[in-house]
């Protein structure tokens, strides 16, 4: 088996594939203590051989929608790797019908609050990163809708996170047949705004955020930033991960996974088309 070592404090990410805190806590855990995990290179397939030796890991970076089941987890490692963590952590508001079709397998809100509590009080408010993405606007998920999700949201999280990161659906084609399928197009039926609307909405959107005084970050929409204001977002942030670790030399080195992307180099641990959530909108399964 090709054994890909680090020889270099590396970011890991955990992961943008797949919901690994929700749904496979157990399997990190075990590669924590075995040293290294072993997946498949999304698109050459050859095995890999990730080490996390904590003399290599720089810091950790996860991404989930539920931490619950991953909180002892975090417990036990964390003074393994001194608590380099940071968390991402999306929370969409969805309710009624909506969450039932778009996010079914996800927590209640309540639960998703309470976890973000957790976090905070545990590893710090300025380690949590609130993802509201991706938006969009449909029959049931209409501009007001989202605002009003928005707003509430903010003030549930209010000196629970200290900055929030969003992105506009990108139609990707195995999202768009899943958007197709005759059951669905009778529940939800997507559209699309001329971009001056778009913008005006946006801009209600940061007016809000500006009121909790939690800045807004874009994934990518570069365009969406300029016009609105909102800042450039590094998903991977050698410079928040500086801030907050600045015993570790971070990488400077920015590597983008798509178009516009300014995430910072990072090693992710994840494998597509595992995620249990089943959400409707989502890019990384089937």
């Amino acid at each position: 088996m090709p054994a890909h070592s680090l020889q270099e404090r590396s970011i890991i990410s955990v992961s943008r594939r797949s919901d690994i805190p929700a749904f496979f806590g157990e399997w990190f855990l075990q590669s924590v203590r075995q040293g290294y995990a072993e997946l498949q290179h999304p698109f050459h397939h050859r095995k890999l051989r990730i080490s996390l030796k904590p003399e290599q890991v720089a810091a950790f970076v996860f991404w989930s929608k539920n931490y619950q089941p991953f909180l002892d987890v975090l417990d036990s490692i964390k003074d393994l790797y001194q608590g380099r963590f940071l968390f991402h952590f999306t929370i969409n508001g969805f309710t009624g019908s909506a969450k039932t079709l778009l996010e079914p397998r996800v927590p209640s809100e309540e639960v998703v609050l309470e976890t973000v509590a957790h976090l905070a009080n545990n590893f710090g408010a300025e380690t949590v990163i609130w993802r509201f993405d991706p938006i969009f606007f449909s029959n049931l998920t209409p501009p007001e809708e989202r605002l009003a999700s928005f707003a509430r949201l903010a003030e549930a999280l209010r000196n629970k996170v200290q900055s929030c990161y969003i992105s506009l659906l990108d139609l990707y084609s195995k999202v768009r047949r899943r958007l197709q399928q005759a059951p669905i197009k009778q529940q939800l039926r997507l559209y699309l705004l001329e971009e001056q609307e778009l913008w005006s909405i946006m801009k209600s959107l940061r007016q809000i955020a500006d009121g909790y005084g939690m800045p807004i970050f874009t994934c990518c929409e570069n365009r969406l930033a300029e016009a609105v204001g909102f800042n450039k977002g590094h998903c991977i942030d050698s410079r928040l991960l500086q801030k907050l670790y600045p015993a570790i030399e971070f990488t400077q080195q920015i590597s983008p996974t798509r178009p516009e992307c300014g995430c910072y180099a990072s090693i992710d641990i994840g494998s597509y088309h595992t995620c249990q959530h089943h959400c409707l909108y989502c890019y990384a399964n089937k």
